[in-house]
């Protein structure tokens, strides 16, 4: 068992440095130390891309947690982006009804926790917002008191299905076979539409909700009849990785999975994580992974958005020396950003990689992934491998701009 010194919550939060805005577009991110656990999902409907249909009644749920004991007069605004997520030239009046700086009035407070917080939820649409058209959608939170910071960003997405989309994919790729790498394929069928013109399209692919590595801005490869081809194309080549990293942290009263130790020290609880192994060049070994999702739930609550409890977790990646690239902690728990706060620092005296992190109750999945400074894509080949055989998830997002259009239609997601 390994010890460790009390930490205090405002140290901790004093010690987090925050994200900045992509360059390249918007993405869901956290602004605030207080902010934890930001997450965008479809109500009823976990473990699929935050997009809904316009005007199918569905709903999108953006929920997070402030460290604290009395709750924040919030309000929050909605903006239109175009596909790369930078905003579009609509004016509010074309894009949405309703009006901006809405209070989020939606809150609980934490039962029976000893990390205070209290939970607050967005549901979109709703009765003082609708959206009009299809496409990206920013959400901006902020104090009332203070609206020139952003809290945080939430981003979902809005489409009318108007294409069909047929998808494939190989281990057999352009540059090796059966080795390190997965290449997509894929077919968009206008159909009948006359208004679609194959100059028109934008498509993106992203590999498991990353945006560090998708493939932006495609073209297409032939065209047959109303059916454009995407395939044998280098840029939709991934690196396969592996099977995400999990642990299970729904109980403080015994071990879940992943867990080497839970202890107590007043007045928190710190879970140690099992010593974690670098997997390159290893034998593939199949695992059933959320592709680096996160389910928050705790074994002894009824709600668990406000009775999980948030507990220090431990993390440790053995490693002989440091690598040349900075190591991050790819997973949702950081909203898939690789930034400061997942970052993971070498200690030369335990030959590790190692950090602490205030997580909530719930199964986690992870991975380690490096990247050079100043670049935007990560890479999985040195510490987790690259497998032909993992199971990875693909998202086509396909997108419309007629000539002399102003924004782009979301016409079509696929997840294969």
């Amino acid at each position: 068992m390994r010890l460790f010194t009390t930490l205090f919550l405002p140290f901790l939060m004093a010690g987090i440095s925050l994200p900045c805005l992509a360059s390249n577009g918007f993405k869901t991110a956290v602004f605030s130390p207080k902010i934890k656990t930001l997450t965008v999902n479809v109500v009823d409907n976990w473990g699929v891309p935050p997009v809904i249909e316009l005007e199918d009644g569905r709903e999108i749920e953006i929920q997070f947690d402030e460290l604290s004991s009395q709750p924040t007069r919030f309000v929050y605004t909605l903006t239109h982006c175009n596909a790369d997520w930078t905003p579009s030239q609509l004016q509010q009046s074309e894009f949405m009804s309703g009006f901006q700086y809405l209070p989020i009035q939606d809150y609980d407070y934490s039962k029976n926790t000893r990390v205070d917080y209290i939970n607050y939820k967005i549901f979109l649409p709703n009765q003082d917002l609708t959206m009009k058209v299809s496409g990206n959608y920013l959400v901006k939170v902020f104090r009332e008191d203070d609206q020139s910071k952003v809290i945080l960003t939430a981003c979902f997405a809005v489409k009318e299905s108007l294409v069909d989309i047929d998808m494939e994919i190989s281990s057999n790729t352009d540059i090796d076979f059966n080795k390190e790498h997965q290449q997509v394929s894929f077919s968009i069928n206008l159909g009948n539409n006359k208004t679609i013109q194959a100059q028109d399209i934008k498509a993106f692919v992203q590999q498991n909700s990353r945006t560090d590595n998708q493939t932006n801005l495609l073209k297409v490869q032939s065209i047959i009849g109303n059916r454009l081809d995407y395939n044998h194309n280098r840029n939709l080549i991934f690196e396969a990785g592996n099977e995400y990293r999990r642990f299970e942290m729904i109980t403080t009263a015994y071990n879940g999975m992943g867990i080497e130790s839970v202890d107590y020290f007043e007045p928190y609880h710190h879970v140690s994580l099992k010593q974690d192994l670098i997997r390159s060049k290893r034998v593939y070994s199949f695992d059933k992974d959320q592709n680096g999702r996160i389910f928050i739930r705790s074994a002894n609550a009824i709600d668990y958005s406000t009775e999980s409890e948030y507990c220090f977790v431990h993390f440790s990646l053995l490693a002989e020396k440091p690598f040349a690239e900075d190591v991050y902690i790819l997973s949702e728990m950081y909203n898939y950003n690789l930034d400061e706060n997942s970052r993971i620092d070498y200690n030369i005296e335990s030959k590790a990689y190692e950090k602490t992190e205030l997580l909530k109750q719930g199964v986690y999945n992870y991975m380690y992934v490096c990247k050079k400074p100043k670049t935007e894509k990560a890479y999985t080949a040195l510490i987790e491998g690259n497998y032909y055989q993992t199971e990875n998830e693909y998202t086509l997002w396909v997108y419309h701009r007629p000539f002399g259009g102003r924004y782009d239609k979301l016409i079509g997601v696929k997840t294969f």
